[in-house]
């Protein structure tokens, strides 16, 4: 059976050590610009700060075009099939902010599900309670399973699966790679 069928159903995908060039994209992450913005983007909100607010990077295809193609060719040689509609950003999630947020109030941030077909998250920090929790429905109170934080760990799961961020304050910064993709 493929990886993303296996996905497609419900599995998480979890990589230790998976990006080759991680040290690298480390390195990068505080250089580059971010624009302020919210979580979860599919709900409009009358400012970030009812929501969840981060800030993000452009599409590194924009501003880290070799970064970007050296992401998706690894991506694609581990589930073995065409990689269509790629985009990947690095989110920064400061603790100073969400606190200011009705977020700020508890660790799980909003559930919420993405657009594309597949997603995966890549943290840059150790946490056992960071990380990304992940629900059979929205309204569920407890997720079913959460991922803690680990460096270079990538996750890939069902991007129209419900899940959230878990934030852990003691980082006053908390950044992430974040993948969103179709198979051909």
């Amino acid at each position: 059976m493929k990886i993303t069928n296996l996905i497609q159903q419900g599995s998480l995908l979890t990589v230790p050590n998976f990006l080759a060039d991680y040290i690298d994209l480390e390195n990068k992450i505080k250089d580059y610009e971010y624009e302020a913005t919210h979580q979860p983007k599919s709900v409009q909100y009358g400012n970030r700060f009812q929501a969840a607010p981060c800030w993000e990077t452009q599409n590194l295809k924009i501003i880290d075009r070799p970064m970007h193609n050296s992401i998706k060719k690894q991506i694609e040689e581990l589930i073995e099939e065409p990689i269509v509609d790629f985009h990947c950003r690095i989110r920064c999630t400061k603790s100073s902010e969400l606190k200011l947020s009705p977020q700020g109030k508890r660790r799980l941030g909003m559930v919420h599900t993405d657009e594309d077909e597949f997603a995966g998250v890549l943290p840059f920090d150790q946490s056992f309670t960071g990380g990304t929790a992940f629900f059979s429905h929205a309204w569920d109170k407890m997720p079913d399973i959460t991922h803690g934080a680990w460096p270079n760990r990538l996750v890939l799961y069902n991007g129209k699966r419900n899940h959230t961020a878990c934030h852990d304050f003691t980082f006053e910064n908390r950044y992430v790679l974040v993948i969103f993709f179709n198979v051909a």
